[in-house]
């Protein structure tokens, strides 16, 4: 079963590059790369934490991050903070819950400090605020996927989740020509922070995902 699961998914990924599959995949007319199952996983999961804000690295051309808004929507509270290594384009899709912030990496001060104060607003456990939810979506070099760690983990709140995506490249199964990426990262930097576990029952709901999903287990 393993080895038909992971055919499928080497089919699935490779069918982008035809814009089929994930490569061609919209949302409200919006280019959205995103694996259909993972979306779903997506809108379970923001209905489960119903966090108060989403951070997310890696724009792109702001498909995910409409998505995520519509869903907080349904919610009736949240912010999304987007954030992109370009410039904020102006074709970015607008709605009042999205902030988008761009222009600098995500690891770097000037970016951090500006995510940090959407933090202190919507997440801040001292004063009874609510949840924080970050999805790492970037560069997904083995080095900047370990400096995101190493910074945005510490914003996600307990009984939230980190979500890594891509940590299917580099032969796991996809793309083996990538070279190390996030799931060399975490192989690294998990072991060293028990308080986050992996949600294998998400990650093979729909048989597989091409993400990892982490769950803060205790602050």
């Amino acid at each position: 079963m393993t080895d038909v699961i992971d055919a499928f998914h080497v089919a699935a990924y490779d069918a982008a590059k035809d814009g089929r599959s994930w490569g061609g995949a919209t949302y409200m007319g919006v280019k959205t790369w995103k694996w259909p199952c993972d979306l779903a996983l997506y809108a379970e999961t923001i209905w489960e934490v119903k966090p108060k804000l989403i951070i997310e690295t890696g724009t792109a051309f702001g498909g995910s991050a409409l998505y995520f808004a519509h869903l907080l929507d349904a919610i009736g509270w949240g912010k999304v903070v987007s954030v992109d290594l370009n410039e904020v384009q102006g074709s970015y899709p607008k709605h009042p819950r999205i902030a988008y912030v761009g222009g600098k990496s995500s690891t770097a001060a000037d970016t951090l400090a500006e995510v940090r104060g959407y933090v202190n607003h919507h997440c801040e456990p001292k004063v009874g605020k609510g949840r924080c939810m970050v999805i790492l979506d970037s560069d997904h070099s083995r080095a900047h996927v370990l400096h995101e760690l190493a910074v945005y983990a510490k914003f996600v709140s307990p009984a939230s989740y980190l979500v890594v995506e891509d940590t299917n490249v580099n032969g796991h199964p996809v793309y083996p020509e990538h070279g190390p990426g996030p799931q060399e990262a975490l192989d690294a930097w998990l072991p060293k922070y028990p308080d986050f576990v992996l949600d294998r029952a998400k990650a093979t709901k729909y048989l597989f995902s091409m993400h990892t999903w982490l769950r803060r287990v205790r602050t």
